[in-house]
């Protein structure tokens, strides 16, 4: 199924027309015709506005077929890590609310936990590395004094 495709079925599930969709999204006028007409593509612009307008639209289903059309269980979260909003922009590239899911926050949390993990396994690896190397360096200049002698 096609992006396009995938866009049809969800207007239908949310009683939406092209025009409609078009106006609320903030899109060219007619785009949304021309593309179901053509069967053509959307670019990642038009995308963007869409999954900013229909929240309860699953991206990756949008995008790539994979899992549910509808999001369930949505949470909302801000950078303090409170349950509201957030309202801030990602590399640039997106601005407003933000919806993930629960396991999408959930895998997040486990994510941030495994890297915080590696990370204090790193630095103990550094400090060992560097314990060693003061001692390669104390043991070399304890053999050049004796050379010297």
């Amino acid at each position: 199924m096609t992006i396009t495709e995938r866009l049809q079925k969800y207007m239908v599930h949310r009683n939406l027309n092209a025009n409609k969709m078009t106006v609320d999204a903030g899109l060219s006028v007619g785009l949304i015709g021309r593309a179901i007409k053509k069967g053509s593509g959307l670019n990642s612009e038009t995308i963007e506005k869409i999954l900013l307008t229909y929240t309860d639209l699953n991206p990756e289903w949008f995008v790539s077929g994979n899992g549910e059309m509808i999001r369930t269980n949505r949470q909302t979260i801000n950078s303090n890590g409170s349950t509201n909003s957030v309202n801030s922009n990602i590399n640039g590239n997106i601005s407003g609310n933000i919806n993930i899911s629960h396991s999408e926050f959930s895998g997040m949390i486990e994510l941030q936990k495994g890297c915080q993990a590696h990370q204090a396994e790193l630095a103990g690896r550094l400090r060992a590395s560097q314990d060693q190397l003061t001692e390669c360096m104390k043991q070399v200049t304890l053999v050049l004094e004796l050379l010297k002698k």
